[in-house]
């Protein structure tokens, strides 16, 4: 038998048994967080990869992009969630993969009850994800090459992309959510310490 090939004994998914070797996927820090957070450094590293070996660019686009991609919705859907908790709407986020409506919802039902932010700031915010919502709205074109049948067409239009451009338009969305989860994240924990305060005061 090939000893490269499956055998009788594969078992794809096992417990740790060294942590070394081992994830934690029960981890019971906030899952949003975790997810979103891992496919932003997966980006990183592909980025990273293909700027120093050129020649894996050709391939590892696809996932690069498509990572960037689930991070940012990912990432509006836990703000989503903070959001709805922070002004005591018990909402939860759309199941939806258009980040522009995602974002729409962000802006418009909760963004505008929490902060007052440049409303330049916000438009500029909306026209990078209309961009990246008008190159993949479904988040399927850079996980297929091609649509769903039985009609099918190429998924991506453009020929080329400028990676370096990509990565620095990419990194100031990102800087913006960051930005975003640490705001709801402050101003949560501020309202957690005044109930606990009335709370402790008045009880």
């Amino acid at each position: 038998m090939n000893e490269h090939l499956p055998n009788r004994n594969d078992k794809l998914f096992k417990e740790e048994i060294n942590p070394t070797f081992g994830a934690w996927l029960k981890n019971p820090a906030n899952k949003f967080f975790l997810y979103s957070e891992g496919y932003k450094e997966a980006g990183k590293k592909l980025w990273e990869f293909c700027i120093e070996n050129n020649f894996y660019a050709n391939t590892l686009i696809y996932p690069l992009v498509f990572n960037y991609r689930q991070f940012i919705e990912l990432r509006i859907k836990e703000l989503m969630i903070m959001g709805y908790k922070y002004v005591d709407d018990n909402k939860d986020f759309a199941d939806e993969h258009s980040l522009l409506k995602l974002w729409c919802i962000y802006r418009n039902e909760i963004l505008v009850n929490i902060e007052t932010i440049d409303e330049e700031i916000l438009d500029n915010v909306e026209r990078v994800i209309k961009q990246f919502n008008t190159e993949d709205p479904k988040s399927m074109c850079f996980r297929y090459p091609v649509s769903r049948g039985p009609h099918r067409k190429e998924h991506i239009n453009r020929e080329t992309i400028d990676l370096n451009n990509f990565k620095n338009v990419i990194d100031r969305l990102i800087y913006f959510f960051d930005w975003q989860w640490d705001m709801i994240s402050h101003y949560q924990e501020l309202k957690d310490e005044m109930i606990a305060d009335m709370y402790r005061e008045y009880w």
